[in-house]
């Protein structure tokens, strides 16, 4: 029994390593305090690799110096960041980064926020370009932490109320494509009645 209790204790640290380093999802942590307002960010060392060489594709990497890579992994990151809060640009100011083996993790504080958040509308853009990224945005509100996972299905962005100091992600707005489709409902019903009529006099 002793033994199988180890054995998970081990396999749960493991899925949590390997979730820390998932090359393919990136950690956004928005704290909201009286004093200071910070966003944490958590990533990949891999998947920031493969995202800024793709993005600066005519920078020579290997040959890079340590405070440019850090220089520019900051402008990647604050290039692609957009935060709307109760319709006023939130900006990302001083910042610091601390580069790892397996994850890199990055600290900037925030232009002031609204006293009372009543919506947001967040949109990252880092990393798309990595097959299946997906980024986990999180918010901490007065002591209440909520998240919303932005990836392909939704285009990296996400309209958000704010609820008992929860984000709560709005409805999708209403395709117009698919509008065609309603119109073809009545024309397909009266034909299919005009098809009966016609086989029910035959």
């Amino acid at each position: 029994m002793k033994r199988i209790v180890i054995l998970l204790l081990i396999l749960i640290v493991s899925i949590q390593t390997i979730h820390a380093h998932n090359p393919l999802s990136a950690m956004y942590y928005l704290e909201v305090k009286e004093d200071i307002n910070i966003l944490n960010i958590n990533l990949s060392q891999n998947g920031l690799n493969e995202a800024l060489k793709k993005h600066y594709s005519k920078v020579n990497f290997e040959n890079l110096p340590h405070t440019e890579y850090k220089q520019l992994t900051v402008n990647y990151l604050k290039e692609n960041f957009h935060l709307v809060i109760n319709g006023n640009t939130i900006s990302l100011l001083e910042g610091g980064l601390k580069l790892g083996n397996h994850q890199t993790d990055a600290k900037f504080i925030v232009s002031e926020l609204p006293k009372t958040i009543e919506n947001l509308n967040i949109k990252i853009k880092a990393f798309i370009g990595n097959e299946h990224h997906q980024t986990v945005f999180s918010l901490l509100l007065n002591g209440n932490t909520s998240k919303v996972i932005l990836n392909q299905n939704n285009n990296y962005t996400a309209s958000i109320i704010i609820k008992d100091d929860l984000m709560l992600v709005t409805s999708r707005a209403f395709n117009k494509n698919y509008l065609w489709c309603f119109a073809l409902i009545p024309i397909f019903l009266f034909g299919k009645k005009l098809i009966s009529k016609t086989f029910s006099t035959s």
